[in-house]
Protein backbone atom coordinates (compact mmCIF):
# COMPACT_ATOMS: atom_id res chain seq x y z
CA UNK A 1 0.00 0.00 0.00
CA UNK A 2 1.91 3.48 -0.79
CA UNK A 3 1.78 6.18 1.13
CA UNK A 4 -0.96 8.08 -1.07
CA UNK A 5 -3.70 5.96 -0.19
CA UNK A 6 -3.84 6.96 3.48
CA UNK A 7 -5.50 9.60 4.51
CA UNK A 8 -3.89 12.79 5.14
CA UNK A 9 -3.69 13.47 9.03
CA UNK A 10 -5.73 15.85 10.79
CA UNK A 11 -2.58 18.03 11.36
CA UNK A 12 -2.31 18.31 7.36
CA UNK A 13 -5.95 19.34 6.56
CA UNK A 14 -5.67 22.30 8.89
CA UNK A 15 -2.18 23.29 7.88
CA UNK A 16 -3.48 23.38 4.27
CA UNK A 17 -6.66 25.15 5.83
CA UNK A 18 -4.79 27.70 7.68
CA UNK A 19 -2.70 28.44 4.25
CA UNK A 20 -6.15 28.72 2.02
CA UNK A 21 -7.83 31.26 4.48
CA UNK A 22 -4.57 33.16 4.61
CA UNK A 23 -4.89 33.71 1.17
CA UNK A 24 -8.08 35.97 1.80
CA UNK A 25 -6.63 37.48 5.28
CA UNK A 26 -3.04 38.80 3.22
CA UNK A 27 -5.53 40.19 0.08
CA UNK A 28 -7.52 42.21 2.52
CA UNK A 29 -4.44 43.21 4.61
CA UNK A 30 -2.56 44.63 1.60
CA UNK A 31 -4.88 46.17 -0.31
CA UNK A 32 -6.65 47.75 2.82
CA UNK A 33 -3.92 49.09 4.36
CA UNK A 34 -2.05 50.33 1.24
CA UNK A 35 -5.59 51.84 0.31
CA UNK A 36 -6.46 53.29 3.23
CA UNK A 37 -3.50 54.79 3.93
CA UNK A 38 -3.26 56.77 0.73
CA UNK A 39 -6.78 57.71 1.28
CA UNK A 40 -5.60 59.83 4.79
CA UNK A 41 -2.63 60.75 3.79
CA UNK A 42 -3.63 61.90 0.51
CA UNK A 43 -6.95 63.60 2.03
CA UNK A 44 -5.27 64.74 4.74
CA UNK A 45 -2.56 66.59 2.83
CA UNK A 46 -5.33 67.84 0.93
CA UNK A 47 -7.37 69.38 3.02
CA UNK A 48 -5.38 69.23 6.71
CA UNK A 49 -8.60 68.45 8.10
CA UNK A 50 -9.33 65.38 10.27
CA UNK A 51 -13.55 65.59 10.15
CA UNK A 52 -12.77 64.89 6.41
CA UNK A 53 -9.80 62.49 6.78
CA UNK A 54 -12.04 60.43 9.11
CA UNK A 55 -15.57 60.77 6.82
CA UNK A 56 -13.09 59.85 3.70
CA UNK A 57 -11.23 56.80 5.03
CA UNK A 58 -14.39 55.36 6.48
CA UNK A 59 -16.42 55.60 3.22
CA UNK A 60 -13.36 54.50 1.04
CA UNK A 61 -11.98 51.74 3.67
CA UNK A 62 -15.78 50.17 3.38
CA UNK A 63 -15.89 50.73 -0.63
CA UNK A 64 -12.46 49.39 -1.04
CA UNK A 65 -13.61 45.92 1.86
CA UNK A 66 -16.52 45.40 -0.62
CA UNK A 67 -14.69 46.03 -3.97
CA UNK A 68 -11.72 43.60 -2.52
CA UNK A 69 -14.43 40.94 -1.35
CA UNK A 70 -16.65 40.67 -4.46
CA UNK A 71 -13.05 40.98 -6.80
CA UNK A 72 -11.65 38.35 -4.34
CA UNK A 73 -14.23 36.27 -4.94
CA UNK A 74 -14.69 36.66 -8.31
CA UNK A 75 -10.93 35.75 -9.10
CA UNK A 76 -11.14 32.65 -7.15
CA UNK A 77 -14.02 31.26 -8.89
CA UNK A 78 -11.99 31.83 -12.07
CA UNK A 79 -9.05 30.39 -11.19
CA UNK A 80 -11.48 27.44 -9.59
CA UNK A 81 -12.64 26.89 -13.33
CA UNK A 82 -9.64 26.75 -14.54
CA UNK A 83 -8.31 24.15 -12.00
CA UNK A 84 -11.02 21.84 -12.80
CA UNK A 85 -10.71 22.35 -16.73
CA UNK A 86 -6.76 21.53 -16.00
CA UNK A 87 -7.88 18.51 -13.28
CA UNK A 88 -5.98 20.20 -10.41
CA UNK A 89 -6.65 20.95 -7.03
CA UNK A 90 -10.39 22.54 -6.82
CA UNK A 91 -11.12 24.44 -3.52
CA UNK A 92 -14.17 23.91 -2.79
CA UNK A 93 -16.69 26.82 -2.32
CA UNK A 94 -16.96 27.24 1.52
CA UNK A 95 -13.28 27.96 1.10
CA UNK A 96 -13.37 29.95 -1.43
CA UNK A 97 -16.17 31.91 0.68
CA UNK A 98 -14.28 31.79 3.94
CA UNK A 99 -11.38 33.31 2.12
CA UNK A 100 -13.71 35.86 0.92
CA UNK A 101 -15.13 36.82 3.96
CA UNK A 102 -11.43 37.09 5.42
CA UNK A 103 -10.84 39.94 2.79
CA UNK A 104 -13.36 41.93 3.54
CA UNK A 105 -12.68 41.49 7.56
CA UNK A 106 -8.88 42.03 6.95
CA UNK A 107 -9.67 45.02 4.78
CA UNK A 108 -12.56 46.44 7.19
CA UNK A 109 -10.28 45.91 10.34
CA UNK A 110 -7.01 47.77 8.08
CA UNK A 111 -9.01 50.99 7.43
CA UNK A 112 -10.05 50.92 11.14
CA UNK A 113 -6.28 50.74 12.06
CA UNK A 114 -5.32 54.01 10.17
CA UNK A 115 -8.28 56.07 10.75
CA UNK A 116 -8.43 55.94 14.61
CA UNK A 117 -5.36 58.35 14.97
CA UNK A 118 -7.58 60.69 13.55
CA UNK A 119 -10.30 60.59 15.70
CA UNK A 120 -7.54 60.77 18.75
CA UNK A 121 -4.56 62.82 17.38
CA UNK A 122 -3.73 66.12 15.85
CA UNK A 123 -3.45 66.18 12.60
CA UNK A 124 0.45 66.02 11.73
CA UNK A 125 0.91 63.01 14.79
CA UNK A 126 -2.63 61.36 12.93
CA UNK A 127 -0.31 60.88 10.25
CA UNK A 128 2.79 59.42 10.82
CA UNK A 129 0.82 57.25 13.37
CA UNK A 130 -1.27 55.94 10.41
CA UNK A 131 2.06 55.57 8.64
CA UNK A 132 3.44 53.77 11.49
CA UNK A 133 0.37 51.23 11.73
CA UNK A 134 0.40 50.31 8.25
CA UNK A 135 4.09 50.18 7.50
CA UNK A 136 4.62 47.79 10.61
CA UNK A 137 1.32 45.62 10.03
CA UNK A 138 3.05 45.23 5.95
CA UNK A 139 5.91 44.40 7.92
CA UNK A 140 4.57 41.80 9.65
CA UNK A 141 2.28 40.55 7.04
CA UNK A 142 5.67 40.72 4.68
CA UNK A 143 7.02 37.94 7.33
CA UNK A 144 4.45 35.94 7.31
CA UNK A 145 4.07 35.24 3.53
CA UNK A 146 7.39 34.79 3.12
CA UNK A 147 7.62 31.75 5.81
CA UNK A 148 4.70 30.23 4.26
CA UNK A 149 6.73 30.71 0.68
CA UNK A 150 9.49 29.44 2.54
CA UNK A 151 11.35 31.88 1.31
CA UNK A 152 12.83 35.12 3.23
CA UNK A 153 10.85 36.75 5.95
CA UNK A 154 12.78 39.59 5.98
CA UNK A 155 12.75 40.02 2.22
CA UNK A 156 8.93 39.85 2.07
CA UNK A 157 8.87 41.96 4.96
CA UNK A 158 10.93 44.79 3.26
CA UNK A 159 9.38 45.05 -0.22
CA UNK A 160 5.59 44.95 1.65
CA UNK A 161 6.75 47.89 3.66
CA UNK A 162 8.32 49.62 0.60
CA UNK A 163 5.04 48.96 -1.61
CA UNK A 164 3.27 50.64 1.71
CA UNK A 165 5.61 53.67 1.48
CA UNK A 166 5.09 54.33 -2.11
CA UNK A 167 1.85 54.15 -1.91
CA UNK A 168 2.01 56.65 0.91
CA UNK A 169 4.58 58.70 -0.86
CA UNK A 170 2.70 58.97 -3.90
CA UNK A 171 -0.68 59.51 -2.53
CA UNK A 172 0.58 62.39 0.04
CA UNK A 173 1.96 64.07 -3.12
CA UNK A 174 -1.33 63.71 -4.69
CA UNK A 175 -2.60 65.45 -1.72
CA UNK A 176 -0.92 67.78 -1.39
CA UNK A 177 -0.73 69.08 -4.95
CA UNK A 178 -4.73 68.37 -4.86
CA UNK A 179 -4.81 70.77 -1.56
CA UNK A 180 -3.08 73.59 -4.06
CA UNK A 181 -5.24 73.47 -6.62
CA UNK A 182 -8.27 73.70 -4.51
CA UNK A 183 -6.91 76.70 -2.95
CA UNK A 184 -6.16 78.60 -5.82
CA UNK A 185 -9.92 77.40 -7.35
CA UNK A 186 -13.34 78.39 -5.87
CA UNK A 187 -13.89 74.98 -4.30
CA UNK A 188 -13.68 74.71 -0.62
CA UNK A 189 -13.89 72.16 1.82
Amino acid sequence: MGASAYPKSRTAVNSADVVEGFQGVAFGTMDGLITSLGVVIGIASATQNPGVVVISGLVAGLANAFGNSFGFYASELAERAEHIQENQHVNSITETRRSTLLAFAHSLASTLGIVAPFIILDLTYAMVASLVIALTLLFLLGAVVGKFSYASPWKYAVHYVLLGSAGAALSFTAGAAAGKVLAFSRITI
